[in-house]
């Protein structure tokens, strides 16, 4: 249940920014990384497939663990707190790579992690993207991208940031834009306590943001980073945000994610 004290933006909050980690994927069976019972703990694969200086001998491990949460995330869709985020209209940083914010519908959305539904050469001196399908098995083929480069000839691999990479300057200008102009600044399902969150929300503060963590298990001293803490399930709490800054009574009927 929804408590009614907790705070809810209201009509003087016109530039709203969102932070969203792992929490806010979760519900499409994603999980989350760093809990205990999170996918590093379950998984070591994964972990495993995070490491920057195992490549290239670790391409087979990324194929395989980012294809599968590609596949899965594009197989369950968006959750109700994706849409909500994307009905507010308000941009979005987000340490996910599954794509879900775009597929919500969010048009501004600065990924700073990269993305899953994009292969790369592993060249980091050559532009070749390409959008790919994924899949499952080891190989680039199995998702739909060539394993060399058409234009250099390097193999190719995911294009999400690893541990020992340096994350997008693009991504990471914009996203440190977007917090500058907020006046509300809202982490989801991330700690809140690692770079980028770590930075950003501090960031929006100065700049004049209110700063409100939605997280169903916060970490401790998460009080001391942000000005409320609300500790419930942000399906629940996001679309009770955009109805009552649309004045729409009810549940959404664009909430059907079981």
């Amino acid at each position: 249940m929804l408590n009614a004290a907790r705070f809810r933006p209201g009509p003087e909050n016109r530039e709203i920014v969102f932070l969203t980690g792992s929490g806010i994927s979760a519900r499409t069976g994603l999980g989350t990384f760093r809990a205990p019972e999170g996918l590093w703990a379950l998984e070591p694969e994964v972990e495993e497939a995070m490491h920057g200086d195992r490549l290239p001998g670790s391409l087979p491990q990324l194929w395989r663990v980012w294809g599968r949460m590609a596949r899965i995330a594009r197989e369950h869709g968006p959750t109700p707190g994706h849409r909500a985020i994307a009905r507010l209209g308000a941009p979005v940083i987000s340490q996910n790579i599954d794509g879900l914010h775009q597929a919500a519908g969010s048009e501004i959305v600065a990924e700073l992690h990269g993305t899953a539904l994009r292969a790369r050469c592993l060249d980091d001196r050559c532009p070749w993207r390409a959008l790919l399908e994924p899949g499952d098995g080891a190989t680039p083929e199995d998702h739909g991208v060539p394993s060399a480069c058409p234009r250099c000839g390097a193999p190719t691999r995911p294009d999400v940031v690893l541990f020992d990479e340096q994350l997008p300057e693009a991504e990471l200008v914009l996203a440190q834009r977007l917090a500058q102009r907020a006046d509300l600044f809202v982490a989801v399902g991330t700690s809140g306590v690692v770079f980028p969150a770590a930075q950003l929300a501090p960031l929006a503060a100065t700049h004049g943001a209110t700063t409100v963590l939605i997280d169903i298990d916060p970490p401790p001293g998460a009080s001391t980073l942000f000005d409320h803490v609300i500790a419930e399930d942000a399906h629940e709490v996001l679309p009770d945000w955009e109805r009552t800054l649309h004045h729409v009574g009810g549940s959404s009927f664009l909430d059907p994610f079981g």
